[in-house]
């Protein structure tokens, strides 16, 4: 089958509108607002400090051209700046890119998508044109209430919940309710909406430490490593009880939104996706093995390593919590992370992300690019920049080892837009990002794939030094 005609009978998108709309002829508008739990508040509740980095904003608002490889033919993609000619000739030529694409007169860098929709009258204009048209629905990665405020202000209705039911199913105290009224084996751990309670639920854990063991403390709202304190020692919790107390005495509340949990120690990390229509049925999608560090998620790794029944479990638990999460109101994508402990154990859901996932953003490559036999590897390279890299000059540094059809194998990138999105001027250090999907043979032909774009990577950093 040509990659064209596998483009028509493999459309996750067609499923996504089926599945949200009830019709696979809707017309969707994708807003691809990564890290949307930013927008989540939680009034009257107090949080640790967090370290963010400075061009992170600016990397991850630009993840927005992600999108370009999950919407359909006839859909649209806002963007805030329009992806490289040349990018998408390649994405054309492999099948994908043939939506259409909305960009913003003026890209405000620290703003995502939505903001800088919010903040751009001639797109609003243009969206106000569209919501003429029948069956038209925007599509988030997840929605807060900046989504709702474009939805009432262009006419054009959500193709999922409300903000509210968003937040609800993404609070990690959420997850750990469903798995104990569902029966799902979970972590040890606490739920603590209280300093009391974090204080209480640190005693009835400490004998972890005593044996050598770790505890991690949650933000159950946060996001991409966020929110995360690893405690290795009463000293360290007593430091972080420190601090939200002073906290409690400034703003008069002692209310908290964390969980704390024992640390496992793991074979690996897992994310499944499953797919929840209008009606509560529940599609198992996929299962692949999640690169992470320091709770970042760096990439993915297709097949997994699990066995039949382990997927069987998980499928059985994707079953069960989507059941759940319909009656408590959401439909829509859902990943799931879970793990592999080193004695074989399964915890089917460690938390859920009830929204688009990276995973979500790989579907229709991973349908149409990898094959019954192959491994694929989604990963980011993480670049050190003084100048502004030209989509052209990567291709050419990369040549031996991007995708070709013809022998199936290489590097297909699928958001150029971080690279250069923390550019300032010449001279300058700045951190870009290069998204890719790697194919090979074998997993470990995937992994000297890895290895020789890392390389070449390195050696043109040292050379522009």
């Amino acid at each position: 089958m040509s990659t064209m005609s596998q483009a028509l009978t493999n459309d996750f998108s067609v499923k996504l509108k089926q599945a949200l709309t009830g019709s696979s002829e809707s017309t969707f508008i994708y807003i691809n607002n990564f890290e949307v739990e930013e927008q989540w508040k939680q009034e009257h509740t107090l949080k640790l400090p967090s370290l963010t980095v400075g061009s992170s904003v600016e990397l991850v608002n630009r993840m927005e051209e992600l999108g370009v490889f999950l919407a359909g033919k006839g859909d649209y993609v806002l963007l805030k700046e329009s992806p490289d000619p040349e990018m998408m000739t390649d994405a054309k030529s492999l099948g994908f890119g043939n939506s259409l694409l909305l960009t913003m007169s003026n890209n405000a860098p620290k703003l995502n998508i939505t903001e800088n929709v919010l903040d751009c009258e001639s797109t609003l204009n243009r969206l106000r044109e569209i919501a003429r048209q029948n069956s038209v629905y925007l599509v988030p990665f997840g929605v807060s209430t900046k989504e709702e405020e474009l939805s009432k202000l262009v006419g054009i209705p959500l193709a999922v919940p409300s903000a509210g039911i968003f937040q609800k199913v993404n609070d990690k105290v959420y997850s750990r309710r469903l798995n104990r009224e569902l029966g799902i084996r979970q972590i040890n751990g606490r739920e603590c909406s209280t300093i009391e309670e974090l204080k209480q639920g640190f005693e009835e854990m400490s004998y972890l430490l005593e044996a050598g063991g770790t505890l991690v403390l949650k933000d159950a709202l946060g996001v991409s490593g966020k929110g995360i304190t690893v405690i290795n020692d009463r000293q360290r919790f007593d430091k972080v009880l420190k601090m939200l107390e002073q906290q409690s005495r400034k703003r008069e509340t002692r209310s908290i939104n964390y969980v704390l949990e024992q640390w496992i120690n793991k074979i690996c990390d897992l994310n499944y996706q499953f797919l929840i229509d209008r009606n509560g049925q529940v599609e198992f999608l996929c299962v692949k093995e999640s690169l992470v560090e320091q709770g970042v998620h760096q990439g993915h790794m297709m097949p997994s390593r699990l066995t039949d029944a382990q997927i069987e479990m998980l499928k059985d638990a994707a079953e069960s919590i989507g059941k759940a999460m319909f009656t408590d109101g959401y439909y829509g994508m859902v990943g799931i992370d879970a793990i592999l402990d080193q004695e074989g154990q399964l915890y089917p859901n460690l938390e859920i992300n009830a929204r688009f996932n990276m995973s979500t953003y790989q579907t229709n490559l991973q349908d149409r690019l990898i094959g019954q036999e192959q491994c694929g590897l989604a990963k980011k390279y993480t670049l050190t920049l003084k100048r502004y890299f030209p989509y052209s000059e990567l291709k050419e540094l990369l040549s031996e080892l991007i995708y070709s059809p013809q022998n199936g194998q290489g590097l297909i990138i699928n958001n150029f837009a971080t690279v250069n999105a923390a550019y300032k001027e010449p001279g300058v250090l700045f951190t870009g990002r290069l998204y890719g999907l790697l194919v090979a043979d074998s997993r470990e032909a995937l992994l000297e794939l890895d290895v020789s774009i890392d390389n070449k990577l390195r050696e043109w950093e040292a050379g522009v030094k």
